[in-house]
């Protein structure tokens, strides 16, 4: 781990602070260049990038209050001094993202097509700068594990997964993936708005099997808060793909066979048994 990235004298600049920055930086450039192809008006991109980050980051501070209050009942000022008692939820400030932008999106009168597009890509480039943040920082730490290598990820807790790095290698994964698709899309003329779809799914499920090799406080069922709403974002992004990116035309038909199939046995059964008692 290497929390400090460098000092000037008293002043210690952290390595998590400067990847944050980077993150929201790689994030808006890559947003606002996607989102710019099928919205003309810049200052409606502007004000789409300036809102959400702000909601982000008070989203973000309050779920990490609300789920760990005890860190703040003997002094609640600490929720407004990130100095003295840092923490941040990732899920928290993705959820006030993109309410944010939905908000905004309705205001403007956008396609929420667009924006799922242009979330696409500049939310698995933004998490993986991120991620090399928190290895860094050792925010997030990996349960016990026998691995040799792991030793060297946090040698004074003993061997641990080192969940950023496998965190970094699936969202690598996903990104060359949606580049493959980007290229499918463009060439059989997809609809606006798949490519977001592709990312939540792949993003949702991956790190769902991620968080069971993650250290957590909060758990609900034996599963943790961050698991709870990976699954939410699942079946919301599923019922998505279902009703807008093609996945009812592609499976009412099979189902419809399926259940003609089931029918017409039914109906020979039927068939057979009043056979046998007449």
């Amino acid at each position: 781990m290497f929390p400090i990235l460098f000092s000037i004298g008293s002043i210690h600049i952290f390595s998590f602070s400067v990847f944050l920055v980077l993150s929201w930086v790689i994030f808006s450039f890559i947003f606002w260049k996607s989102l710019r192809r099928n919205v003309s008006d810049e200052q409606q991109i502007f004000d789409l990038m300036f809102y959400s980050t702000l909601v982000s980051i008070f989203a973000s501070r309050l779920t990490f209050v609300l789920f760990h209050w005890s860190l703040f009942a003997e002094t609640p000022l600490k929720i407004f001094a990130f100095w003295v008692q840092p923490g941040l939820s990732l899920y928290g400030a993705l959820f006030g993202c993109i309410v944010t932008l939905l908000f905004k999106m309705r205001q403007y009168k956008l396609r929420l097509a667009f924006i799922s597009d242009a979330l696409a890509f500049s939310l698995p480039s933004a998490l993986l700068v991120g991620e090399i943040g928190s290895l860094l920082d050792g925010t997030v730490i990996g349960k016990a594990t026998n691995l040799p290598f792991a030793v060297l990820y946090v040698g004074h807790l003993g061997s641990r997964h080192p969940v950023q790095i496998y965190a970094m290698v699936v969202l690598t994964a996903i990104i060359s993936l949606l580049v493959l698709l980007q290229k499918k899309a463009e060439k059989d003329k997809w609809s606006y708005g798949l490519m977001g779809i592709w990312f939540f799914l792949l993003y949702s499920l991956s790190m769902f099997v991620l968080e069971f090799l993650q250290e957590s406080s909060v758990y609900f069922s034996y599963l943790s808060a961050n698991q709870w709403v990976l699954i939410a974002i699942f079946a919301e992004t599923l019922g998505a793909f279902y009703v807008r990116g093609g996945g009812r035309e592609y499976f009412r038909p099979k189902f419809h066979g399926v259940q003609t199939l089931v029918l017409l046995k039914l109906k020979d059964t039927y068939a057979k048994i009043s056979k046998r008692r007449s």
